[in-house]
């Protein structure tokens, strides 16, 4: 937005008439340029005090319009007390002028702005998660399969968290339902030419230095033939404090620092459970975002991918 405003104000004062005047006062185009002076300063001030303190980031991963809408239709027919008679099977006297209410918007669908992305990545036009996520991350484009490197696999890309982390001193948080070393959630910390690669990628977690990591376990932990230090280890000689129990991730502070909290009930693959297998009590994705938000609040900025 603010670029825009200087654009248009060099246009405005490049295109204004020139006036001679032996008067001491502003001629009128320079009265126009002080004005809009004054206004590029007030919208500089305004967008400097708009600058976002805490960002979040969520992924949901292989989801678009269909899935989005289909659940605020579901969700819509759930708190629709007319919606079983308003049903078109039903007959004209079954209805008794029942009105269906329509989607209830999911938050997001309220966003004030909203947008749509091409989604091919430098080799499909059905890319995969790591070659999408190095996208969002970094703002490159890759081969499938690959997390933040080039098509050649020899340069790397640093991403948004990165860039937070070491130039602004923000904290950050990466948080998944599935592995913490899986292809999204390791776009924001890791370069690897093969998403494959987990152990790699976790060893990467573990020097990224991020403070909060969170959701599901650390795949190959011990590398593919389970002969390499465990990453567990890795991270806590890295000064990470690392739960395996809801008790205890309940009882993370911020005072811990760097944390790993591992979901207790893991499914298939050391994912977390699908929500619908998920049972009373346990943990969701909403709750270690609210205790990320606890464990990263400072006065100078975050980032949260989730």
């Amino acid at each position: 937005m603010l670029s825009a405003v200087l654009l248009l104000t060099a246009t405005a004062c490049s295109s204004a008439p020139t006036e001679s005047t032996s008067s001491d006062a502003p001629s009128a185009s320079q009265a126009a340029a002080q004005t809009t002076a004054s206004q590029v300063n007030q919208a500089s001030q305004e967008e400097t005090a708009k600058t976002p303190k805490y960002v979040f980031l969520f992924i949901g991963d292989g989801m678009s319009y269909p899935q989005f809408q289909t659940a605020a239709d579901y969700l819509g027919a759930l708190a629709d007390g007319d919606y079983e008679k308003a049903l078109p099977s039903n007959s004209y006297d079954e209805r008794g002028g029942a009105v269906l209410d329509g989607p209830k918007a999911l938050n997001f669908m309220n966003f004030a702005v909203a947008g749509s992305a091409v989604t091919y990545d430098a080799c499909s036009f059905a890319p995969d998660s790591a070659s999408t996520a190095t996208s969002i991350a970094t703002g490159y484009k890759t081969y499938s399969g690959m997390i933040n490197v080039d098509t050649t696999g020899s340069v790397s890309y640093e991403t948004i968290a990165e860039k937070l982390h070491k130039q602004k001193d923000w904290k950050i948080g990466i948080i998944s339902s599935v592995n913490l070393n899986h292809a999204t959630p390791a776009a924001f910390y890791a370069h690897q030419a093969s998403r494959n690669d987990y152990y790699e990628i976790g060893q990467e977690m573990v020097n990224s230095g991020f403070e909060y990591f969170a959701g599901g376990g650390l795949k190959k932990v011990t590398g593919p033939d389970k002969d390499k230090t465990s990453l567990y280890d890795l991270a806590e000689q890295a000064g990470y404090k690392v739960t395996y129990t809801q008790e205890d991730a309940e009882a993370v502070t911020a005072a811990d620092e760097k944390v790993i909290l591992i979901d207790e009930h893991l499914a298939d693959s050391d994912a977390m459970d699908y929500e619908l297998d998920r049972q009373d009590g346990e943990w969701a994705l909403a709750d270690y975002v609210k205790k990320g938000i606890e464990v990263l609040d400072n006065d100078t900025g975050f980032f949260m991918m989730c």
